[in-house]
């Protein structure tokens, strides 16, 4: 059985029973950086030693025969990234179009999203919303990008480099009118920030606007 495992995105005590319970229980554990993987493990004082396997975007698809074979014999398999929901602008999803594919089971443990947990803080109607992930690193790329949502009757919700973030935010006042924008970091975290304007190059953000 492949797990899909989300855990915590900085408060450790975000991290749910069930997670705690498959990794206690799973026999390899595929992590974008197994340094990264180990230290939460220890941290969250799981007994269970699963052997770490790199598992990101760059090795991917190489990968996917080496884990189709593990499910195949028998052991369990977890997917994590470095923070949040695996899938979610992380690798994993080509796993899980395989096993869809082969018939090998597999399941989610859901847990903390930042994508959510965003959307929650922003103080932005909820009810209709579309994520676009990580902005382009060109300006004009960007700019294309936002321009083809400019319609969406929703709130949209990206995630920005903090060196690229003020720019972000020039261009979505750019492209959208009379927009509204919360930039979001630290979430979980003991300096969480909910602002509506850049203040420093300090973390991720989680842009959210409407």
């Amino acid at each position: 059985m492949l797990y899909i495992i989300a855990t915590p995105i900085g408060n450790l005590k975000d991290v749910t029973l069930r997670a705690l319970e498959v990794l206690e229980e799973v026999d390899v554990l595929l992590c974008e950086d197994t340094r990264n993987t180990g230290l939460l493990l220890q941290n969250l004082k799981v007994v269970n030693k699963p052997r770490l396997e790199s598992f990101y975007d760059e090795v991917e698809m190489q990968k996917i025969p080496k884990v189709v074979e593990m499910l195949k014999e028998g052991l369990d398999v977890g997917l994590v990234s470095d923070a949040g929901t695996p899938l979610i602008s992380d690798p994993g999803w080509l796993l899980v179009k395989k096993c869809q594919e082969l018939g090998i089971g597999y399941t989610s443990v859901p847990g903390v999203s930042a994508v959510i947990d965003a959307l929650v803080l922003s103080g932005l109607p909820a009810a209709r919303f579309c994520f676009l992930g990580f902005m382009p690193k060109k300006e004009g790329d960007v700019r294309r990008v936002l321009t083809k949502y400019k319609d969406f009757d929703g709130t949209k919700i990206i995630y920005e480099s903090p060196l690229r973030a003020e720019k972000t935010v020039s261009i979505i006042k750019e492209v959208f009118v009379d927009v509204e924008i919360r930039i979001v970091r630290e979430m979980t975290k003991k300096f969480e920030e909910v602002s509506s304007t850049v203040l420093d190059n300090r973390g991720e953000v989680t842009i959210v606007f409407n």
